[in-house]
């Protein structure tokens, strides 16, 4: 609605560009500066029957109408309007709101006229066109009415178009006599009728409301009111006196009209380059501002290419399951919420990524109309892909990304445009997104409050909407999936009324608890349908997968392609661990079926067996291993044999290979966040023994991974690197070879030991050192370790006692003989001797001494102790303290790294031989200084980026509730924090307050609730309370009709229409 004020109705971008044009001709062109602003005036064939364009442009209209609006608006004529707004007066005097409603006149009179010219052509149907001029009309007054700005402001849009609108009744013999005068009228009504199409599709939006405030500052932001019918006549046009209109239809007109055609043409392609790079630059704003992590379309196109070498792969789904093909194509289907189950390791995933491809396939083969797909896939590990918030955010993103911004004039003429992936519909919500920026107070999107006003107008613009979540089971928590669950399907019910199968929602996931209990609820099971998986469906599909990878021809080929892992230059090697199996075809059949029969249905499972029998180290292992039964049962047997195949492998190579691989794996099963791969590459390049590190000779380069963790990690592109499946964290935790407790305690030493280098702890370390040390890569690790160290060390104090046992039983995962007293306490001793000044001496007074109990009689007790009292410390501090590094040594050396490594250093800065900046420290260096927000360690890739990041933070009022995602950050008003309070934790707000008030006399709670039993000073306070359990809303507003709960608020409530009475 903004876009259409500047583009349209603005004098720079409308008229004053249509005064510079010559000719007789230049007041009408002034009627037509609505076409320039949309884009959308196509100059017409001049020989064309206007009566037939008027009702094609009508009719296509209609087409844009919701189903309960057409009939309603092909009924309507002006004496409607003007019953509805003698019915808008008599409401607003009697509220004391009136608002002028005269400047709506020159319009009213303005389309008469032309419905006039219209009927003295003799034309047929006249009425039937005119109501798609009156029906909108009508229907925007009446919807903008319930909103003071909003109406006020549609009343000042009708003000423009009608000065812009002569009084074309006056030249009804020049429309009888020129060709080129019944074109103006039709780029008149198409002009209004584009303006009204825009208009209707945002305010027929149930979740208009939302955007009303966004639409109501246009008037004043382009100029003042006017009330002069020739404001902007700067121009003689030659149309002053009537009857002058026959001499209009000579050559001079018709050569000065094909000129205005000419600069007509030339402006709008200049207008139309300036507003796509608006329109670009607004887009990559929003997309800045939402900061979804680009992880799920990573992973997207992880499993795409997993799927390549297998095109017929999972097809049974939607072939043999006639609910997800109903889903899929129908126009109206039988249920537009889906959730599909099966067991773990089925292979869901795939399934899930197969669907939004054949999506993808139906809309470029137009077997479904204008469709865009959003899809998320849930990671447990992933804080950031395991969340409502994180689900929402992800889909926001996509919707906003799908933003068409090309240049209209060069783009497609369809809704869709499916070779680009470009959605126009989204369009129409970037101005509301931009606005939200400008409200939020912040750089990024970080509320769930944040996204839904978003996304329930993107849902409600789009004719039809896929949704797609995998992994619903892999959210954290039963509160995470019962949300997203209930927001996703009540969106589906609400639109299904407007429309059903507008917007279409799938879940997979596995049947866990938590899962069927969202999807049992009263307000979701009816509205959702449900597929339940067989473990027989993937039975082909598997043969086809064992039997392509054993194939000689296509071994090589389906490693590096299928797992998507493997880098061409390893192809040396799988030539020789494959092709040289020599397998005959019998030999192919009989794995085939053994790997089958053994999986019952679970991809996973073959995957796994197959990894493992191609590494075996020769042909006759192979078969013996088949032919003798040696497949195990499970997956959990299947990881183990995995894993005994890999420490066989890398034992036969060295110890040392072994001992990288069990470590590599236990960092990724164990750390208190995904690592990056340059993370990981830092622990490596350490020398715990030398006290250095260095990149350059110690890094695992990226071709290497899979020679030291086989096909249980997946590198993917960027800097991410995760574990192939959820259950491979699951066996690693509980595995035998790698001691998930040791590892903990290994982490937490090579933290402290890290964090005590002379780079963070030395107050004499030179600027020199700074940069020879940056070159070696010494700082990659820096993200993880001050954020994280003391998550370490609560994790040893908590799970790790029995690693200082001298009874501990050193099994296979953990090296004989280590000595973890000395290691832990050796790092603890030197942690605290490094920042011996900053760690607190004073105990705490309500130190949990109870933690170390287990631990006082070890020689580290001492420095355990006072370190776990500061770490206790400053946990107990306020929010702002608890963002903060908490000690002052180690804060300086990080700022200090930082400024270096963002003002001296650029991605592309030559380390080591082909080794860049971005190759040791991530492509991003400005860093957040927030040690609890995620831009600490994603960081910006720009200076501007990072400074408006920061101003976010800088938020005086925190959440009440401590334990709330928002309670770091807070908010930049009281009265935020409020509405934030009474809609995500509405069973605080009669709670009493967390300040202490010194000054006042505290009462007695003495009115218990008999629901909850929280207690209260007054029996009304409690009252009002207990009317929240039930539902009731005894006082209403006598203005709107709104209802309350309490007095109070509704009283509140009433000074909104007294302010706006006056």
């Amino acid at each position: 609605y903004t876009h259409l004020a500047r583009g349209s109705l603005s004098p720079r971008s409308g008229r004053e560009q249509f005064d510079t044009c010559p000719g007789a001709s230049a007041e009408f062109a002034k009627s037509t500066t609505m076409a320039q602003g949309l884009g959308l005036y196509r100059v017409p064939d001049l020989d064309v029957d206007v009566e037939v364009a008027l009702r094609m442009s009508a009719d296509k209209f209609k087409e844009q109408l919701n189903d309960i609006h057409v009939d309603k608006f092909g009924k309507t004529t002006l004496d409607d309007v003007y019953r509805s707004l003698r019915d808008i007066q008599f409401q607003q005097q009697e509220q004391k709101t009136l608002m002028n409603l005269n400047r709506i006149e020159l319009f009213l009179s303005g389309m008469y006229s032309f419905q006039e010219v219209l009927d003295d052509r003799g034309m047929e149907d006249v009425d039937g066109i005119m109501a798609f001029v009156w029906g909108p009309m009508r229907f925007l007054l009446e919807t903008t009415n319930v909103n003071e700005r909003a109406f006020d402001h549609v009343l000042e849009v009708y003000q423009r178009l009608g000065i812009q609108i002569l009084p074309l009744s006056e030249y009804k013999q020049f429309f009888a006599g020129s060709v080129n005068g019944r074109a103006c009228l039709l780029n008149i009504y198409n002009d209004i009728a584009e303006f009204h199409t825009t208009a209707y599709r945002l305010f027929s939006l149930r979740s208009s409301s939302a955007s009303l405030r966004l639409h109501a500052e246009f008037i004043q932001t382009h100029g003042a009111p006017l009330q002069d019918r020739h404001a902007f006549r700067s121009v003689d046009s030659g149309f002053a006196a009537p009857q002058n209109s026959i001499l209009f239809d000579n050559d001079d007109f018709r050569r000065k009209s094909h000129q205005y055609m000419l600069d007509y043409a030339s402006l709008r392609q200049k207008f139309r380059k300036d507003e796509a790079h608006r329109k670009q630059k607004q887009k990559q704003k929003v997309l800045k501002w939402i900061a979804a992590p680009m992880k799920t379309q990573e992973l997207h196109k992880s499993f795409v290419k997993k799927r390549e070498p297998y095109p017929e792969t999972g097809r049974w789904l939607y072939t043999r399951y006639d609910a997800v093909s109903n889903w899929m194509r129908e126009d109206i289907p039988q249920d537009s919420a889906l959730w599909v189950y099966g067991k773990k390791g089925m292979g869901k995933s795939i399934l899930s990524s197969l669907v939004v491809t054949r999506l993808q396939e139906l809309v470029r083969t137009q077997d479904i109309p204008k469709v865009q797909t959003c899809y998320f896939y849930c990671q447990d590990a992933d804080p950031e892909l395991n969340t409502y918030f994180g689900i929402l955010r992800g889909i926001v993103h996509q919707l906003v990304s799908a933003v068409d911004v090309s240049n209209l004039d060069e783009s497609n003429e369809d809704e869709y445009d499916i070779s680009a992936c470009c959605n126009k519909y989204n369009g129409f919500i970037l101005p509301l997104c931009d606005d939200k920026i400008t409200n939020s107070g912040g750089s990024t999107l970080s509320t769930t409050e944040g996204c839904l006003s978003l996304i329930e107008a993107f849902f409600e613009i789009n004719p039809r909407l896929y949704i797609v979540v995998d992994g619903l089971d892999e959210c954290a928590g039963r509160v995470e999936i019962q949300q997203i669950v209930s927001f996703l399907v009540a969106q589906v019910s609400r639109l299904d009324e407007i429309s059903q199968g507008q917007l279409r929602v799938l879940f997979m996931s596995q049947p866990n608890p938590e899962v069927k209990a969202a999807m049992s609820k009263p307000t979701v099971s009816p509205i959702i349908g449900e597929v339940e998986l067989q473990a027989t469906d993937n039975t082909q599909d598997i043969r086809t997968y064992v039997k392509s990878r054993l194939d000689p021809a296509e071994l090589v080929k389906s490693r590096r392609q299928v797992r998507g892992r493997i880098n061409p230059t390893e192809a040396s090697l799988l030539e020789a661990s494959g092709n040289n199996f020599n397998l005959l075809e019998q030999d192919i059949q009989r794995i085939e079926e053994e790997v089958s029969l053994q999986s019952e249905g679970l991809f996973l499972y073959a995957v796994l067996a197959v990894d493992y029998l191609l590494n075996q180290w020769s042909k006759g292992e192979l078969l013996r291993k088949v032919s003798s039964r040696m497949l195990p049962d499970g997956i959990t047997k299947m990881y183990d044999m995995v894993l005994e195949s890999l420490k066989e492998k890398m034992l036969d190579l060295s110890s040392t290979h072994w001992d990288k691989t069990k470590l590599l794996l236990g960092w990724l099963a164990c750390a208190h966040r995904p690592l990056k791969w340059h993370e990981i590459q830092a622990i490596i390049a350490y020398d715990l023994e030398m006290d250095e590190i260095d990149f350059d000779l110690r890094m695992i380069r990226r071709e290497n991974i899979n020679n030291f963790l086989g096909s249980l990690v997946e590198v993917l592109p960027g800097d991410e690197i995760r574990l192939m499946h959820s259950t491979a964290k699951d066996h690693l935790v509980s595995s035998r070879l790698i001691h998930a407790k040791s590892v903990q305690c290994d982490l937490a030493i090579l933290c402290l030991r890290y964090l005590s280098l002379r780079c963070f702890a030395a107050e004499d370390y030179s600027v020199v050192e700074l940069h020879s040390h940056i070159r070696k890569g010494y700082f990659s690790f820096q993200d993880y370790a001050i954020p994280q160290w003391y998550k370490h060390i609560n994790t040893v104090i908590r799970e790790c006692h029995e690693l200082f046992s001298p009874t501990f039983y050193h099994d296979a995962g953990v090296e004989p003989g280590r000595n973890f007293v000395g290691e832990f306490g050796s790092a603890l001793a030197r942690f605290i001797s490094a920042y011996d000044n900053d760690i607190k001496r004073e105990t705490h007074p309500e130190f949990p001494e109870d933690d170390l109990s287990k631990y006082i009689s070890l020689p580290f007790y001492p420095d355990l102790a006072r370190l776990w009292n500061h770490i206790f410390t400053h946990q107990k501090a306020s929010a702002d303290e608890r963002n903060e590094v908490g000690i002052s040594r180690l804060q300086d050396a990080l700022t200090s790294h930082r400024e270096v490594l963002a003002s001296e250093y650029q991605p592309d800065t030559v380390m080591f031989g082909s080794d860049t900046m971005e190759t040791y420290y991530g492509p991003n260096l400005f860093k957040c200084k927030k040690t609890l927000c995620k831009f600490f360690y994603e960081g910006f890739k720009t200076e501007k980026d990072r400074d408006a990041h920061h101003n976010r933070h800088d938020r005086p009022y925190p959440c009440p509730i401590k334990t709330c995602n928002s309670a770091p950050v807070g908010f930049s008003s009281n009265k935020d924090k409020e509405r934030h309070v009474r809609t995500y934790h509405p069973e605080d707000i009669d709670g009493q307050t967390p300040f202490i008030q010194m000054s006042r006399r505290v009462e007695t709670a003495k009115f218990p609730c008999k629901m909850c039993g929280k207690c209260f000073t007054r029996n009304i306070n409690l009252k009002g309370h207990m009317r929240s359990h039930f539902g009731e809303r005894p006082f209403a507003c006598p203005n709107c009709g709104k209802a309350f709960a309490r007095l109070n608020d509704c009283k509140r409530h009433e000074r909104i229409h007294t302010r706006r009475g006056a």
